[in-house]
């Protein structure tokens, strides 16, 4: 049977079948909507004993047909008003004319337009607007029940409780900010709406953006507005931005016609992070005191949400590189500071290569998944012993691995946990080979250790960051392992010797060591098993 679909606007013929198209904003989706309360398999219509039918597929936002909400498949015929959240699709009868678009149809543009939206100063007088100060959601909630009949408590009970639903199945920060954003202006009526996140500088930087009319308006928002909110942490409601004295110097109001905004901080454990931001026109009507209430109740809902992504997403990220009980403690002390993390920085560490002596040779001959294999195997064995002294994994180079230690946190006894990793390194290699199977090589491990200062912190791009180590410290490092180290041996420099107090310790003769200036005298640390300090070949 062959119909055709308005959806979202845009007309879509179709062949139907039993089997149907589906409809969302996923990629799976036989025909795609970009809108933000869409789900990404939203709604699926197909033929049903030679009838169309249209059935909901648990999405998010719920589908309705003709204002009343699908539990099951219903039949669908010509003119019928299908949404989708707040999307529209209609079956076109043969001949008739598309349905205008609706206020209902809803497009989210968000970083796309991101780039061309920008934040304007405007002089600011309190006296304009209503200021509300940040309350809980506990203190929200007992306010609502005091202050509105019992059905309007109710209703407002159910819509935060529907949103803490969605917001908890939401896969990723990206998502949830869509989600966050679908159900604040499927509430709310207004032109545009903002989800502005506060950088590492603390600069409000626009995550996501939404607007009724895609690329209808380009002029700035208040930053004085969004400011305001977060770092007083109130909620913002201008009734008339154009009458309101804070905004006399705001062209962008003469060119859109903006006639009210309305804005409320994301604050978790009493520490704001960003703002919901809207704004509407005098043909909307103005935003009112409920739309105030219900924007701050929903921002405590999405704060939480969205403070929730943005840790895990940090977690994964440090968990890369750091053993689950340093990742804890480095989460727990960038709760009390105002700076990241992983914010570069200078400090005193002590860093570590090990490389795995004639592995390159030892290589070709073998098959690659058995190759694989060994490596998968010694580095976790090496890795474990780095996390376990509080280390850092900078990375795997090859068949070779580079970490640190002193950074993020700082250790004093950097230079002794380095040392400790490395023994415990080649100690941990000697049982794999005690252990190898019939025909698999003895492996013998080369590692340098160097101490000294060097610049920590996440280095790339927007794309792509690395939390790493820089420094002639770290070249000095990298030197001792690849022109000093013989197979089996711990080579520290002369920095690492004196903070080690030299107990343990063999010094070697000098070296002249590529790209460093002066000659280095460093030091051979003992330890035991079958003399591997002994001279080899080296490869």
């Amino acid at each position: 049977m062959k119909l055709t679909l308005q959806v979202d606007g845009a007309l879509h013929p179709v062949t139907l079948t039993e089997e149907g198209v589906t409809i969302g904003r996923g990629d799976q989706a036989t025909i795609k909507i970009q809108a933000n309360a869409v789900s990404r398999v939203h709604a699926r219509i197909f033929l049903k004993d030679g009838q169309p039918h249209v059935m909901d597929m648990k999405s998010l936002n719920g589908t309705s047909l003709n204002g009343a909400t699908l539990t099951e498949p219903a039949p669908l015929h010509p003119g019928d008003t299908v949404l989708l959240g707040e999307a529209m699709v209609m079956w076109v009868p043969e001949g008739g004319a598309a349905a205008p678009a609706s206020g209902l149809n809803l497009n989210l543009a968000p970083k796309a337009v991101a780039s061309r939206i920008s934040l304007e100063d405007r002089a600011f007088d309190a006296s304009g607007s209503i200021l509300v100060p940040h309350a809980s959601l506990e203190a929200m909630l007992a306010q609502a029940s005091g202050q509105h009949p019992a059905g309007e408590a109710v209703t407002l009970f159910q819509r935060l409780a529907s949103m803490a639903g969605t917001l908890l199945r939401a896969a990723g920060l990206a998502e949830l900010l869509e989600s966050v954003m679908g159900l604040v202006t499927a509430q709310i009526p207004c032109q545009r709406g903002f989800i502005l996140l506060a950088d590492a500088a603390g600069e409000l930087v626009p995550e996501l953006i939404w607007e009724e009319q895609p690329g209808a308006h380009a002029n700035p928002i208040s930053r004085t507005i969004a400011r305001t909110a977060m770092d007083n942490r109130v909620a913002i409601l201008t009734t008339d931005a154009r009458m309101d004295p804070r905004f006399s110097a705001g062209e962008s109001i003469k060119i859109h016609g903006i006639t009210s905004a309305l804005c409320a901080p994301l604050i978790v454990e009493e520490k704001a992070f960003g703002v919901i931001y809207l704004e509407t026109s005098l043909n909307k009507g103005g935003f009112k005191r409920e739309d105030e209430h219900l924007l701050s109740a929903m921002a405590n809902f999405a704060a939480v949400g969205i403070q929730r992504e943005r840790e895990a997403k940090f977690r994964q990220r440090l968990e890369r590189y750091h053993s689950p009980a340093v990742v804890d403690q480095i989460l727990k002390s960038s709760q009390t500071k105002e700076a990241p993390a992983l914010q570069a920085q200078r400090c005193q560490i002590s860093v570590l290569f090990a490389d795995i002596s004639g592995f390159t040779r030892m290589s070709e001959g073998m098959e690659p998944l058995v190759l694989a294999g060994i490596l998968n195997r010694t580095f976790e064995a090496m890795t474990d012993q780095i996390f376990s002294r509080g280390g850092t994994l900078d990375k795997y180079i090859g068949d070779a691995i580079m970490a640190f230690f002193g950074a993020p946190n700082p250790d004093a006894d950097h230079a002794r946990h380095a040392t400790e990793a490395a023994v415990a390194m080649q100690e941990a290699l000697f049982a794999l080979n005690a252990m190898r199977p019939e025909g698999y090589p003895e492996l013998k491990m080369r590692i340098g250790i160097n101490s000294g200062e060097a610049f920590a912190g996440d280095i790339g791009c927007e794309k792509r960051m690395d939390y790493t180590v820089m420094g002639s410290t770290v070249n000095l490092a990298s030197r001792l392992e690849s022109s000093v180290a013989r197979p089996g041996q711990i080579v520290v420099g002369p920095r690492t010797a004196e903070l080690l107090g030299q107990e343990g310790l063999r010094q070697l003769g000098a070296f002249s060591l590529k790209g460093i200036e002066q000659e280095i005298r460093p030091f051979e640390v003992r330890w035991d098993h079958d003399s591997p300090t002994a001279v080899h070949e080296r490869k």
